[in-house]
């Protein structure tokens, strides 16, 4: 009875130690809404562009946000307790989806599926979505791969590397969220720009 009752008040006293501890912190998620380019005044693509791949290894493919300190440079990590409202490939699809219809460069714009009779089709590659972090600063670092197809005939017009980084105040998950969305919004500028002159590469 007595090692029952000792026990018991141990338990109670562990509870009581847990209830006065520091509150564990909350999830925090963001998302991305990148500026639109403006719209062309005619279209360079016709037959149609689909979006037919994003892909991204599985740290980049999943929601937590990543970093990178250079002072260890080959080491990926995951703050805790902060991440992307969606696996950054679906925000990355649908951000360029956006762009690429509200750029006008080509007369029709779909994701991969809804029209499979499309002229042209683009696949992309996340190679890096992370911030870096060294002495005193903070950067978004986003890297895209971009290949842009003749559909059906799976030989690509072109391929090309878009790499942007923007600065963030240190510690600011919002502010690493803003510069992220920065970077993507100038990338998706350089394709629509490189899209518009597609018809050159492929004579």
């Amino acid at each position: 009875m007595i090692a029952r009752a000792l026990s018991a008040a141990l338990v109670m006293l562990v509870l009581g130690a847990c209830s006065t501890g520091a509150p564990v912190p909350e999830d925090r998620f963001y998302q991305l809404d990148p500026a639109m380019p403006a719209t062309s005044s005619a279209a360079v693509l016709e037959g149609g562009l689909s979006i037919s791949h994003i892909g991204a290894d599985p740290l980049r493919g999943g929601r937590a946000i990543l970093y990178r300190d250079l002072r260890k440079p080959l080491e990926l990590s995951r703050y805790h307790y902060e991440f992307w409202a969606e696996q950054p490939p679906r925000m990355i699809q649908r951000a360029l989806h956006d762009a690429l219809r509200n750029s006008g460069v080509a007369d029709r714009v779909e994701v991969e599926g809804k029209r499979p009779h499309f002229d042209y089709e683009i696949d992309v590659e996340v190679r890096r979505f992370e911030s870096v972090i060294e002495t005193g600063r903070t950067s978004a670092d986003v890297e895209l791969e971009v290949i842009l197809r003749k559909a059906g005939s799976g030989i690509p017009i072109w391929t090309k590397v878009y790499r942007r980084q923007n600065e963030a105040r240190p510690g600011d998950m919002h502010a690493l969220a803003e510069a992220m969305q920065q970077s993507l919004g100038q990338i998706f500028e350089q394709i629509i720009e490189d899209l518009k002159v597609a018809e050159t590469h492929e004579k």
